[in-house]
């Protein structure tokens, strides 16, 4: 159903820059009227991950590469990593796995926020205080709140999928907020995994159709008794009560098959990282190898017919 795009990979490792010539991958899209910035992943000659920004006019060729965020506190110190992007209002807010320990372990991987209005300037915020990653803020309110989902103990699974509601911004980095929504987690949950040994993440930031809002997520068969099939699913959610599952997809739409998703410094990832959709066309962003970073393309409506 998804093709491939003819100019996969679209972002390589680049040699000449130190910080990302090892990996560029997990590329998330943000449209700014006619230009896309691109934020990915990016890790160099000293293993550290960074968020590189890119600039593009297709989608699929781009330009003016630079280390947009950095290390800068002691809840972020070791790693940047994955990016997640979602404009709501004039804003842009950029949610990111940050890695406080090494050598690494669950209780120092959480989520960091970085909140932009023109790709220059940022204010950065500490998120999470448990172990958690891949944070999406949705493209829109429901009713008066704003919604995020969210993957919990990613690290220490079984990790649960969950939604996150919001009065105001500054609830988003309350700690407060925080210990009463893990305390409660099963009550946020959606469940996704079909098996037991299977494992989920939370992948591209959801798109507002109106059909309902469309998610596409990391599932993970055999996770615990590898080997670990690593694949591309959907699901679709309720405009009005996105915990209401309408549809979902039973079986993967994307997995490893060509060598530039197979070979790499982590080989047969492909792992969803952002979307953009333009009329029925759905742009699907993902990360290969953890190493680059790839486009496919399908139509809503003939993805839509696959899920039930």
């Amino acid at each position: 159903m998804f093709k491939r795009s003819s100019a996969n990979p679209i972002l390589l490792p680049n040699s000449k820059n130190s910080w990302e010539n090892k990996a560029t991958f997990n590329g998330c899209p943000a449209q700014d009227g006619d230009k896309m910035h691109f934020l990915y992943r990016a890790i160099g000659s000293d293993n550290v991950s960074t968020i590189g920004c890119a600039e593009s006019l297709n989608g699929a060729k781009f330009k003016n590469r630079r280390q947009f965020l950095q290390p800068e506190f002691d809840w972020e110190k070791y790693g940047c990593e994955d990016p997640r992007v979602t404009k709501l209002g004039s804003s842009y807010y950029i949610f990111y796995t940050a890695l406080s320990e090494y050598p690494f372990r669950a209780e120092g991987i959480k989520l960091g926020l970085a909140v932009t209005k023109d790709f220059k300037t940022y204010k950065k915020y500490s998120v999470t205080n448990f172990n958690s990653k891949a944070m999406a803020l949705f493209p829109g309110k429901i009713g008066k709140k704003m919604v995020a989902i969210l993957t919990a103990n990613t690290d220490s699974p079984p990790a649960k999928i969950g939604l996150a509601f919001f009065d105001t911004p500054q609830q988003m980095t309350s700690p407060a907020y925080w210990n009463k929504w893990y305390k409660n987690v099963d009550k946020h949950r959606l469940v996704i995994e079909r098996a037991e040994n299977d494992h989920v993440e939370v992948g591209a930031p959801p798109l507002k159709t109106k059909y309902g809002w469309l998610l596409f997520y990391s599932y993970i068969q055999n996770y615990f008794t590898p080997p670990a099939t690593f694949g591309i699913e959907a699901i679709l959610l309720d405009l009005n009560d996105p915990s209401k599952i309408i549809k979902r997809t039973t079986k993967p739409l994307l997995t490893s098959e060509t060598d530039y998703e197979k070979f790499g410094n982590v080989p047969n990832i492909s792992f969803p990282s952002g979307a953009i959709l333009t009329g029925d066309k759905i742009d699907l962003y993902y990360g290969v190898a953890d190493t680059a970073c790839a486009v496919a393309s399908c139509s809503l409506k003939e993805l839509l017919k696959e899920m039930s």
